[in-house]
């Protein structure tokens, strides 16, 4: 049983590690940074996933979550064949936001792989909640526009989270959500500043990670 655990945790890491990549690449090339490579990075890391989540799904084949990855990742594969390099803006939703999801399910899973008891407090749900809706924000502020109350309502969200996280659930997911509000009002103050938006969504990317894996180990 240890070893087959442990098995699930390296495939639930392998692709979380891969699925962050392939995030991070992708914001990277919607945020024309001109960093180079970032396609071949994105493309090999989307294939990697692919092997990664099979291998997950056919040790772990009883757990809900690693099905749930499979199919999304399916569905992503999908996604993207079908917008190309110029995507619509709904196949962009869909590719930015099932990318997060996606790594809220293997971070989800390693979580619950891990050994041990988690020593935060057990208020991470409702959390957990603003974390998803701050996700929504982010992905309609960086695909639709910065138009009417959405940014300042995804700056107020994201001051409640630095103070909420840090409070429920320890320094690590407190410092990832600072992160985030300090890589954000960067980009802002810098005339959207494309380094500092690009480190803005890597920080919530990890932010999703975090929460994800500190949820299931409190679960």
């Amino acid at each position: 049983m240890p070893r087959r655990r442990d098995s699930v945790a390296l495939a639930a890491g392998l692709g979380l590690a891969l699925t962050l990549a392939v995030v991070i690449a992708a914001a990277g090339i919607r945020l024309d940074t001109g960093i180079a490579g970032l396609r071949i990075i994105h493309r090999v890391a989307a294939s990697l996933e692919v092997a990664a989540v099979l291998w997950l799904a056919w040790i772990a084949r009883r757990q809900p979550a690693a099905l749930a990855a499979l199919a999304l990742t399916a569905i992503l594969s999908a996604v993207g064949i079908i917008g190309g390099q110029q995507p619509a803006p709904a196949i962009a939703a869909i590719n930015l936001l099932g990318g997060l999801a996606l790594l809220a399910l293997f971070a989800w899973i390693l979580g619950r792989a891990a050994p041990g008891t988690f020593s935060g407090k057990r208020f991470l749900a409702p959390f957990a909640g603003v974390v998803a809706v701050q996700v929504a924000l982010g992905a309609w502020l960086a695909i639709v526009g910065r138009y009417g109350a959405v940014l300042p309502a995804h700056a107020m969200l994201a001051l409640v989270l630095a103070m909420g996280l840090g409070w429920a659930g320890g320094k690590a997911l407190g410092a990832a959500a600072i992160a985030v509000v300090l890589a954000g009002f960067t980009a802002l103050h810098y005339e959207y500043s494309a380094t500092a938006a690009l480190v803005h969504a890597a920080a919530a990317a990890l932010l999703v990670v975090s929460s994800a894996y500190s949820l299931a180990r409190s679960a």
